[in-house]
């Protein structure tokens, strides 16, 4: 059964689909897992960060970078992030 309400259900029907190629189908389900656990789920920010740099999509990168960022204000790799934030975000 599908649990719509579930931010791992959804967090893993979006892994899959980007397994499977399919990333178009999986920005949905990994921004509906970040909007189920805000904090818990910060990190799929990263993965749609990449997902849509390897689309040559670097402003919504650069946005996924920042709301990450917001949720992770000590992430080891800050510096790094902000740099691409600020080179790349329109």
């Amino acid at each position: 059964d599908v649990q719509p309400t579930s931010a791992d259900a959804n967090r893993y029907l979006g892994e899959a689909y980007l397994q499977i190629k399919k990333g178009s189908k999986a920005v949905g389900y990994l921004n509906q897992a970040i909007k189920l656990d805000p904090i818990g789920k910060a990190d799929l920010h990263l993965r749609l960060a990449t997902l849509y740099n390897a689309a040559g999509m670097k402003d919504k990168a650069a946005i996924e970078y920042e709301e990450f960022l917001k949720k992770k204000p000590d992430y080891p790799d800050s510096k790094k992030l902000r740099d691409y934030i600020a080179a790349n975000k329109k």
